[in-house]
């Protein structure tokens, strides 16, 4: 029997991803504090993804990591839906309304199963209740990330890209 949405599992936390995160309603910038991020901006501004060639290989993500001893420590390219995860949190429970009393570090990761996530080395968002400041780009679009494969730190299993270069892969139908 195929699962409904209300049959499947909450996600825990700290794998929610850009679509999955919940959207709170716009506020103005006046609505704001001043020690708040939307007052101060994003700094430096986030790059902007260049199209992928036509030529490029997109190579799932997850075909490279079964492969990933043979890739260790080289420069792969591998292709994936930018999502984030989360790194480090504080502050909780409720704000006044126009304060800023929490703030979110999250890290640019290539989505995908079975596998995981396979995070971007170097690319993280940051900020507050006001305004989210990334990297580059973290909108859950399609991307090949190239970069150095490497085992992830404390994690038995688990990979990284280092230095990652990313573009953005153009699905549109006259590509």
């Amino acid at each position: 029997m195929p699962k409904t949405p209300e049959m499947l599992p909450e996600p825990a936390p700290s794998e929610r991803h850009v679509e999955d995160a919940p959207k709170a309603p716009p506020r103005d910038k006046k609505d704001w504090a001043a020690n708040c991020k939307i007052q101060k901006g994003c700094s430096p501004e986030p790059k902007l993804l260049a199209t992928c060639d036509a030529s490029v290989s997109q190579r799932p993500w997850v075909d490279v990591v079964t492969q990933a001893d043979v890739f260790l420590g080289k420069e792969v390219s591998a292709s994936g839906t930018v999502g984030l995860t989360l790194i480090k949190k504080t502050g909780s429970g409720a704000c006044t309304p126009g304060t800023c009393c929490h703030t979110l570090e999250m890290q640019i990761v290539l989505v995908g199963e079975p596998a995981g996530s396979l995070p971007l080395v170097g690319l993280t968002c940051s900020g507050d209740d006001s305004a989210m400041c990334c990297a580059v780009p973290a909108d859950g679009q399609a991307v090949v990330a190239r970069g150095i494969l490497k085992k992830a730190p404390g994690a038995p299993g688990k990979w990284q890209l280092e230095k990652p270069e990313l573009c953005q892969i153009d699905n549109s139908p006259n590509h």
